[in-house]
């Protein structure tokens, strides 16, 4: 993560020459397509070392194919799911999402292939992690792992779970070809449109509530050194760039609802319910994070809510964007890392604010398994 911190830093600097341009005209801006383009540029090059300049054309090939895959129509998608594949091509609802996965599949087979040819040559990338995998000893945590452990109710009985299942003898300590493909794959994909829409979701909040966005200027703009960068570990204690990010993430989750499957028999406490082995449970994300007995006034942004004094107050598992337990999000805290650090360095040269065109409140794209903004057009414009 830390050596993966400058890599971040130089996809910010395209991304923000992009940004001054539209600002110098208090321009409105749709930072959907635009932090599309800047997720897609993080994960490229730290996941694969590969430069592909998506803001200088939002029709650059990985964006075009990343989009393709995440825009499919609900309806189809259920067909897919429940139809045999013959009636779906009769149906014309076959899947449409195969050539943007040949796309990104080949793209990973011919990094890989360059890579074996050149195997002197070592990458600090995702993917180079994936190839020389093997098993640790122990779960290391830093300062940044504990100011971060509340996204997955992270506590001692949670890491010894998390400890227990990870406590497995592994016979092959490196991954086979399809393996690192597929993680690589899952890594890219789920990396760009979910960071993607918290930067939005977050970006309409703070234009919505300005006093919000001050208190987060100030934090951030007190905090940088004499060039105006921000350091690796003081990013992660920027507690209200934190509160700001997990109310986001609590009213829009990009996950609408989290699946598990039972392990074993299990009764749940004196209710009298029991789960049975291989029963899948569903809990409902978004009903959780708005329900009233968990959140006084839900669906008013309040960062308060996350701040450390009050932390306290959240009853444990009633926030799950991430999950919780052994399974939890792999990339938390890598999509943490890219959110907070361009969240925070947007927010000291530029302001938003909402403008005509604003949709309040914020209109949905039809998905299905993701929630995700149609759009989000702000208005934007520099700070003096």
């Amino acid at each position: 993560m830390k050596k993966m911190y400058p890599r971040i830093r130089e996809c910010l600097t395209d991304f923000m020459n992009q940004l001054e341009g539209f600002a110098a005209n208090k321009e409105e801006v749709n930072v959907k397509d635009l932090y599309g383009a800047y997720t897609m540029d993080v994960i490229t090059t730290c996941a694969f070392s590969t430069k592909t300049d998506v803001h200088k054309a939002l029709d650059n090939p990985f964006v075009v194919h990343a989009r393709n895959t995440f825009d499919v129509n609900p309806v189809k998608r259920i067909a897919q799911m429940m139809l045999p594949m013959a009636v779906q091509i009769r149906l014309g609802v076959a899947n449409s999402c195969a050539p943007s996965r040949h796309f990104f599949l080949g793209s990973i087979r011919q990094i890989l292939e360059n890579r074996r040819q050149n195997e002197d040559k070592k990458y600090n990338d995702f993917l180079q992690l994936l190839i020389d995998v093997e098993k640790g000893n122990d779960i290391l945590r830093d300062e940044n792992d504990i100011n971060e452990s509340h996204h997955v109710n992270e506590g001692e009985e949670e890491l010894a779970a998390k400890r227990k299942a990870l406590n497995m003898n592994v016979v092959n300590r490196h991954l086979s070809e399809n393996e690192i493909m597929a993680q690589a794959m899952v890594f890219l994909l789920a990396g760009y449109e979910t960071t993607g829409s918290l930067l939005s979701f977050c970006t309409y909040e703070l234009a919505l509530n300005p006093h919000v966005q001050q208190i987060l200027h100030k934090e951030v703009n007190s905090a940088t050194d004499s060039d105006g960068e921000i350091d690796y570990d003081l990013l992660s204690r920027f507690s209200y760039l934190d509160a700001v990010l997990s109310e986001s993430l609590r009213l829009h989750s990009p996950a609408p609802r989290l699946s598990r499957l039972s392990a074993t028999d299990y009764k749940l406490g004196d209710t009298g319910i029991t789960l049975h082995q291989g029963q899948q449970i569903d809990f409902p994300i978004h009903a959780i994070h708005t329900s009233e007995e968990n959140y006084p006034n839900p669906f008013q942004f309040n960062p308060d809510r996350f701040m450390p004094d009050n932390r306290h107050n959240i009853i444990p598992y009633t926030y799950l964007p991430f999950g919780a337990g052994p399974r939890n999000c792999i990339g938390m805290r890598f999509a943490l890392l890219e959110a907070k650090l361009g969240l925070a360095t947007i927010i000291r040269r530029f302001t938003f604010f909402p403008t005509t065109q604003t949709d309040i409140p914020v209109r949905y794209k039809r998905s299905f398994g993701l929630t995700a903004p149609q759009r989000v057009i702000v208005g934007i414009e520099a700070r003096v």
